[in-house]
Protein backbone atom coordinates (compact mmCIF):
# COMPACT_ATOMS: atom_id res chain seq x y z
CA UNK A 1 0.00 0.00 0.00
CA UNK A 2 1.36 3.41 -0.83
CA UNK A 3 2.29 6.12 1.45
CA UNK A 4 -0.17 9.52 1.23
CA UNK A 5 2.23 12.19 3.42
CA UNK A 6 -0.26 14.88 4.27
CA UNK A 7 2.28 17.73 5.46
CA UNK A 8 1.30 20.50 7.49
CA UNK A 9 3.12 23.31 5.20
CA UNK A 10 4.08 26.26 7.76
CA UNK A 11 4.94 24.06 10.60
CA UNK A 12 7.40 22.08 8.64
CA UNK A 13 8.71 24.97 6.59
CA UNK A 14 9.68 26.98 9.86
CA UNK A 15 11.30 24.15 10.75
CA UNK A 16 13.98 24.80 8.28
CA UNK A 17 15.85 28.00 9.31
CA UNK A 18 17.07 29.59 6.10
CA UNK A 19 13.24 29.00 4.91
CA UNK A 20 11.84 30.45 8.10
CA UNK A 21 14.08 33.47 7.94
CA UNK A 22 13.27 33.93 3.74
CA UNK A 23 9.65 33.53 4.61
CA UNK A 24 9.54 36.74 6.36
CA UNK A 25 11.71 38.41 3.18
CA UNK A 26 9.41 36.56 0.69
CA UNK A 27 7.20 33.77 1.43
CA UNK A 28 6.29 32.66 -1.88
CA UNK A 29 10.23 31.72 -2.66
CA UNK A 30 9.98 30.13 0.88
CA UNK A 31 7.07 28.06 -0.27
CA UNK A 32 8.83 27.40 -3.48
CA UNK A 33 12.27 26.22 -1.92
CA UNK A 34 10.40 23.76 0.67
CA UNK A 35 8.36 22.05 -2.22
CA UNK A 36 11.53 21.47 -4.33
CA UNK A 37 12.72 19.82 -1.35
CA UNK A 38 9.93 17.58 -1.19
CA UNK A 39 9.69 16.81 -4.98
CA UNK A 40 13.07 15.73 -4.69
CA UNK A 41 12.39 13.43 -1.70
CA UNK A 42 9.36 12.11 -3.67
CA UNK A 43 11.42 11.36 -6.80
CA UNK A 44 13.58 9.23 -4.21
CA UNK A 45 10.71 7.53 -2.26
CA UNK A 46 7.64 7.89 -4.59
CA UNK A 47 5.20 8.96 -1.91
CA UNK A 48 2.12 10.51 -2.68
CA UNK A 49 2.32 13.94 -0.99
CA UNK A 50 0.13 16.98 -0.25
CA UNK A 51 1.01 20.12 1.00
CA UNK A 52 -1.94 22.33 3.18
CA UNK A 53 -0.70 25.78 3.72
CA UNK A 54 -2.96 28.14 5.74
CA UNK A 55 -4.90 30.19 3.74
CA UNK A 56 -7.79 31.67 6.27
CA UNK A 57 -7.51 35.36 5.75
CA UNK A 58 -7.78 35.20 2.33
CA UNK A 59 -11.30 35.98 0.68
CA UNK A 60 -10.71 33.16 -1.78
CA UNK A 61 -11.88 29.52 -1.42
CA UNK A 62 -10.05 26.98 -1.28
CA UNK A 63 -7.52 26.22 -4.43
CA UNK A 64 -5.79 22.95 -5.48
CA UNK A 65 -3.16 22.56 -7.70
CA UNK A 66 -0.32 19.89 -8.78
CA UNK A 67 3.41 21.28 -8.66
CA UNK A 68 5.42 18.31 -10.15
CA UNK A 69 3.73 15.76 -8.60
CA UNK A 70 3.06 17.63 -5.47
CA UNK A 71 -0.72 18.42 -4.02
CA UNK A 72 -0.69 21.96 -2.77
CA UNK A 73 -3.53 23.14 -1.19
CA UNK A 74 -4.17 26.59 0.14
CA UNK A 75 -7.30 26.82 2.63
CA UNK A 76 -10.39 28.41 2.05
CA UNK A 77 -11.14 31.85 4.40
CA UNK A 78 -11.75 31.10 7.51
CA UNK A 79 -10.72 27.53 7.42
CA UNK A 80 -6.96 26.67 9.07
CA UNK A 81 -4.87 24.11 7.87
CA UNK A 82 -5.24 22.34 10.43
CA UNK A 83 -9.16 21.82 10.25
CA UNK A 84 -8.14 19.92 6.86
CA UNK A 85 -5.36 17.98 7.99
CA UNK A 86 -8.16 16.39 10.54
CA UNK A 87 -11.08 15.86 8.21
CA UNK A 88 -8.60 14.34 5.44
CA UNK A 89 -6.94 12.01 8.20
CA UNK A 90 -10.61 10.98 9.22
CA UNK A 91 -11.16 10.02 5.93
CA UNK A 92 -7.89 8.00 5.17
CA UNK A 93 -7.21 6.71 8.59
CA UNK A 94 -4.62 4.36 8.52
CA UNK A 95 -3.67 4.57 4.70
CA UNK A 96 -2.00 8.61 5.68
CA UNK A 97 0.69 9.85 7.85
CA UNK A 98 0.13 13.82 9.12
CA UNK A 99 3.93 15.56 9.06
CA UNK A 100 3.35 18.41 12.10
CA UNK A 101 4.39 19.30 15.23
CA UNK A 102 1.49 20.46 16.49
CA UNK A 103 0.54 17.90 19.38
CA UNK A 104 -3.25 18.72 18.99
CA UNK A 105 -3.26 17.54 15.66
CA UNK A 106 -0.87 14.92 16.29
CA UNK A 107 -2.87 13.40 18.78
CA UNK A 108 -5.88 13.80 16.99
CA UNK A 109 -5.59 11.78 13.77
CA UNK A 110 -3.79 9.20 15.66
CA UNK A 111 -6.74 9.26 17.39
CA UNK A 112 -8.92 7.88 14.27
CA UNK A 113 -6.11 5.51 13.02
CA UNK A 114 -3.60 7.84 11.24
CA UNK A 115 0.14 8.03 11.96
CA UNK A 116 1.56 10.96 12.66
CA UNK A 117 5.48 12.28 12.81
CA UNK A 118 7.03 15.01 13.78
CA UNK A 119 8.14 17.88 11.04
CA UNK A 120 11.39 17.82 13.10
CA UNK A 121 11.66 14.20 12.59
CA UNK A 122 10.16 13.87 9.29
CA UNK A 123 13.45 16.40 7.82
CA UNK A 124 15.46 13.96 9.61
CA UNK A 125 14.17 10.88 7.54
CA UNK A 126 14.23 12.98 4.17
CA UNK A 127 18.19 13.93 4.82
CA UNK A 128 18.57 10.31 5.48
CA UNK A 129 16.86 9.80 2.26
CA UNK A 130 19.30 12.12 0.09
CA UNK A 131 21.93 10.51 1.73
CA UNK A 132 20.81 7.07 0.62
CA UNK A 133 20.57 8.67 -2.83
CA UNK A 134 24.09 10.05 -2.64
CA UNK A 135 25.90 7.65 -1.09
CA UNK A 136 24.32 4.54 -1.69
CA UNK A 137 24.00 2.77 1.65
CA UNK A 138 21.89 3.18 4.90
CA UNK A 139 22.32 6.05 7.54
CA UNK A 140 20.48 4.37 9.97
CA UNK A 141 21.13 0.86 9.76
CA UNK A 142 17.75 -1.38 11.32
CA UNK A 143 18.62 -3.10 14.42
CA UNK A 144 19.87 -6.69 14.78
CA UNK A 145 17.32 -7.14 18.08
CA UNK A 146 14.25 -6.46 18.37
CA UNK A 147 11.46 -7.71 21.20
CA UNK A 148 8.29 -8.49 20.14
CA UNK A 149 6.04 -5.42 19.71
CA UNK A 150 2.09 -5.67 19.61
CA UNK A 151 1.14 -5.52 16.25
CA UNK A 152 -0.31 -1.80 16.43
CA UNK A 153 2.95 -0.93 16.99
CA UNK A 154 5.19 -3.04 14.47
CA UNK A 155 2.99 -1.76 11.31
CA UNK A 156 2.77 1.92 13.19
CA UNK A 157 7.25 1.37 13.14
CA UNK A 158 7.15 -0.49 9.80
CA UNK A 159 5.20 2.40 7.96
CA UNK A 160 7.52 4.97 9.39
CA UNK A 161 10.55 2.98 7.89
CA UNK A 162 9.62 3.65 4.45
CA UNK A 163 10.03 7.64 4.76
Amino acid sequence: MAIHLLIDGYNLLHQVPELAFLMKENPEEARQALLKQLQEYQRIRRHRITVVFDAWDRAEPRSEVSIKGIKVIFTAQGETADDYIKRRAVKEKERIVVVTSDRAIRSYVETYGAISITSRDFLGKMEAAFYEEIKGEKLFPEPIHRKKLPKKARQRLAKLAKL
